[in-house]
């Protein structure tokens, strides 16, 4: 069974090498972001786990949603010198949270730092201010000029600090700045929060940290996460049930660890070795749609803590209104019934956290499991509970047959024709910086004898892609220029796209004849937009 509550180390850490060779290449300060449930907490226990250097401290802070900076100084100031203490062979009997014993300890071991750490201690009853801030942020940089050592200070769900009245960014960058020996690990969820304060040039973080971007699994990690799991418990899975819970997980593997868990569990019990669809169901039944189940739990806490000074059900509404395909501004407000100026802040505020990514004019949930238990469950138990237990589960578990049924008829398509469908999708979405014209009309059609895979049409203009399931040469991209040089029509846009790649001789031959390539990750992210499973090879 997988451990689901805690983060993994060890035999059960996956994938992420390359992000952990960069930690540990230390004397740098870095920042991990990515979506919530993506990894990045086990990234950085793995990181500690890994560290083999006897001179080197880390010390993992995490800040909670309710973090106030009376709690978050406190606790920096305990992880820190309860790190220092630990790692210097010095008897801890108290939790890390007491200050008053470590800063006692602290001073029978480094009696040079009694003045420093007894204003800290008498400083902390005060109500707490940049001068506070300062001399508690300066411990890491006093031992280490005491004692030789160097300070890693990881600082997990780090866009909290932006709650505080203390401009704790700024007072950061000055410690960076002045301090040797102290070094940053900082990781935060919230995409938008974390760009902001890292990568903006108005921020005083701007240029101090190496960015670590984390995302969930690729198809070929989630594949094997998920099999090496069922194979330890003997059980084997089907191709296409296999793809279906990858592509509803969105590779998080955090839903795949619990889902996979409570599909262990139903076959075990049953004595099954053949994982069937009636076991995915059940473990979307009880995860995903039990009000107890650890993915609703873990739903239903995260908004409540990232909207916690805001008005939650509002912006529940705005989620629930994009899960359902409400994706422009004006189709939002007449969901939640207000005016679109009402929804410019919210709508700012849901992207810089995450949950969901602007394309065009356009809002999308960036989490498809989410989407799924907004659009389906969360109304199911949450808005109608006066419809029977029994027939709310029904209802559920009929939507989770629909969804595995679609997905078998859609891997049943041929690539050309799953594209074909895309671009009938397109209007308003962007790829590259460049916006997809709204097709009037998209089909296969023979021309002067040549075969093209997509012919679209919009007003007059046409584009004329290729998809080549394949990879392609300069061979395949000199034909599809012959072809082109028959057409009539007027052109505004020529397209190849790659599903399995293209070598460099044909790329260079697309670039001199302006052909735009696609890859399958351009494909599969248009697809993601527009609520499609994702081309698999």
């Amino acid at each position: 069974m997988i451990d689901t509550q805690t983060p993994v180390t060890g035999d059960e850490f996956f994938n992420r090498s390359e992000t952990l060779k960069r930690l540990l290449i230390t004397g740098r300060n870095y920042a991990l972001i990515g979506l919530r449930k993506s990894g990045k907490t086990s990234i950085l226990y793995e990181f500690e786990k890994r560290l083999k250097k006897p001179d080197t401290i880390p010390v993992h802070i995490y800040l909670l949603f309710s973090e106030t900076e009376r709690s978050f100084l406190t606790k920096y100031a305990a992880a820190v010198l309860y790190s220092f203490l630990e790692r210097t062979e010095t008897a801890i009997t108290e939790p890390r949270e007491n200050l008053n014993d470590l800063i006692v300890k602290t001073i029978e071991r480094l009696p040079a730092l009694t003045s420093d750490l007894i204003a800290v201690l008498n400083e902390l009853d005060k109500k707490p201010d940049i001068g506070i801030a300062s001399r508690i942020l300066e411990i890491p940089y006093l031992l280490s000029r005491h004692t030789g050592n160097t300070s890693i200070i990881i600082l997990d769900e780090f866009q909290v600090v932006q709650n505080f009245n203390i401009d704790m960014i700024d007072l950061l960058r000055q410690k960076i700045q002045t301090q040797r020996g102290v070094y940053y690990v900082v990781a935060g969820s919230a995409i938008g929060m974390m760009q902001g304060i890292l990568t903006s040039s108005a921020s005083p973080l701007f240029g101090h940290f190496e960015i670590l971007s984390v995302g969930s699994f690729d198809y070929n990690w989630s594949r094997c996460f998920v099999t090496t799991h069922l194979h330890r418990s003997g059980l084997v899975i089907g191709e296409k049930l296999l793809n279906f819970l990858i592509a509803a997980s969105g590779g998080f593997p955090y839903y795949l660890a619990v889902l996979a868990d409570r599909i262990i569990e139903y076959c075990n019990t049953g004595s099954i070795k053949q994982v069937n669809q009636k076991a995915i169901i059940h473990a979307f039944d009880r995860d995903v749609f039990d009000t107890s189940g650890k993915i609703f739990v873990y739903f239903t806490d995260s908004l409540e803590n990232t909207f916690q000074r805001r008005n939650i059900g509002f912006h529940i509404e705005i989620l629930k209104a994009i899960a359902s395909g409400s994706t422009k501004q004006s189709q939002i407000a007449r969901y939640t019934t207000k005016m679109p100026q009402e929804l410019s802040r919210p709508l700012r505020f849901l992207e810089r956290t995450g949950f969901v990514t602007r394309n065009g004019v356009e809002y999308f949930m960036t989490d498809p499991m989410l989407k799924m238990w907004l659009s389906v469950a969360y109304p199911l138990q949450m808005e109608l509970s006066f419809i029977k237990d029994g027939k709310r589960l029904d209802a559920f578990d009929k939507k989770i047959e629909e969804m595995i049924t679609t997905y078998r008829r859609e891997l049943g398509k041929g690539s050309e024709s799953r594209v074909r469908e895309l671009f009938r999708d397109f209007g308003g979405l962007e790829l590259h910086h460049t916006k997809l014209p709204k097709f009037t009309e998209v089909e296969q059609r023979v021309i002067d004898g040549n075969e093209f895979d997509i012919v679209a049409r919009y007003g007059e203009q046409y584009w004329i892609a290729e998809v080549k399931p394949g990879n392609i040469n300069a061979t395949d991209v000199n034909r599809f220029v012959e072809k082109l040089d028959k057409i009539v029509y007027t052109i505004d846009s020529t397209l190849i796209v790659a599903l399995a790649g293209i070598d460099t001789d044909a790329l260079r031959v697309a670039e001199e004849n302006k052909i735009r390539v696609w890859d399958r990750d351009d494909v599969n992210f248009l697809m993601k937009l527009c609520g499609k499973f994702p081309i698999l090879l």
